[in-house]
């Protein structure tokens, strides 16, 4: 749209921030993509790419593309050292938080949206009156570390322990398997040698584009998040929560380094390394900060009101702009 309406001469002559993955940049790899939006445009006097990976490795061809740029924002301290050790230009990288909502994430908000059991007649779940609640939110995908998840949460609590976990997820394209995720959980459980049924509550919400404010409600109706993920480059929805509140158990690696402290929240330690710079908690450490959780609600009260407090002070919309701007600002000068 913008070169629709001629504003072609003006982005080659000023600063133009390339926010995608490398691989979207000029040489775009996606078929007809430069003849649609090319970024960097050709004669742009100073080009900035804005990305980030998931672990500590970086394709090859994006460390080239990466060079190519006069400058490229990373969101973590973690980012950039990543960045480097895989062959950017270090005098390239600079550290831009990622921002955050925290006006519209203001738990204070919103009303506890309902939690119902979406569950098979079949497996004949006992309904709780006032459970305790955690909550996920992410892609079904091997990263995201559902199955860590899942076993952490059946091995610290049982049918009766009155808690349950939801799931709010969707199954990305290229995930193999049957689309009905209830079918992904049941054979989890059968692999770990037991019945989804006699096991405690897991519900899934199953919708890849839920609302924001349904999603606010979400987390305000849960008392705590969890996502033992393997890498993120950000953690939005570790993020969001942390905006909403709520205490946080989430894996100490990559994106969210940036933002998780023993302070504010459970950091899951790495456990072990995995092949492709992914990196993995132990299921004892989850199930044991789970129940940590549930066991000490004042402190966990403690951690999600500082969660908050840093992420206003650190990360909220205005924080990154002003920083954004500031930058730009040099770079102009």
């Amino acid at each position: 749209p913008a070169y629709e309406r001629g504003e072609t001469r003006k982005m080659q002559s000023g600063i133009v921030v390339c926010h995608a993955t490398p691989d979207a940049w000029v040489p775009s790899k996606f078929p007809g993509w430069d003849s649609i939006a090319p970024c960097p445009p050709r004669g742009a006097r100073y080009t900035i790419g804005r990305t980030m990976y998931e672990t500590d490795s970086l394709p090859a061809d994006w460390v080239t593309r990466c060079n190519a740029m006069d400058e490229v924002w990373v969101p973590t301290a973690f980012a950039r050292d990543a960045f480097a050790a895989a062959g950017v230009a270090a005098s390239k990288l600079v550290v831009l938080g990622e921002p955050i909502d925290t006006a519209f994430f203001d738990p204070a908000l919103y009303k506890p949206l309902p939690l119902k059991i979406n569950s098979r007649p079949r497996q004949s779940i006992t309904p709780l009156s006032h459970p305790f609640r955690f909550l996920s939110v992410f892609k079904w995908e091997a990263r995201k570390g559902w199955d860590v998840l899942l076993e952490a949460y059946w091995s610290a609590f049982t049918k009766s322990d009155g808690v349950r976990l939801l799931l709010k997820t969707y199954l990305p394209s290229w995930e193999a398997g049957p689309p009905d995720l209830n079918l992904h959980v049941e054979a989890f459980a059968r692999q770990l040698g037991k019945r989804r049924g006699d096991l405690a509550a897991v519900e899934l919400h199953v919708d890849e584009s839920t609302s924001r404010g349904a999603l606010a409600e979400m987390y305000r109706g849960a008392d705590a998040f969890v996502l033992p993920t393997r890498g993120e480059g950000w953690g939005l929805p570790i993020a969001e929560a942390m905006a909403s509140g709520l205490p946080v158990i989430a894996t100490n690696f990559s994106g969210p380094t940036a933002f998780l402290t023993d302070d504010n929240s459970y950091p899951l330690r790495v456990a072990r390394r995995l092949p492709g710079g992914q990196a993995e908690p132990s299921v004892a450490d989850v199930a044991q900060a789970m129940k940590r959780v549930r066991d000490k609600p004042a402190e966990a009260r403690r951690k999600g009101e500082r969660a908050r407090a840093d992420m206003a002070a650190k990360f909220s919309s205005h924080v990154v702009a002003a920083a954004a701007r500031a930058r730009l600002e040099q770079i102009r000068h």
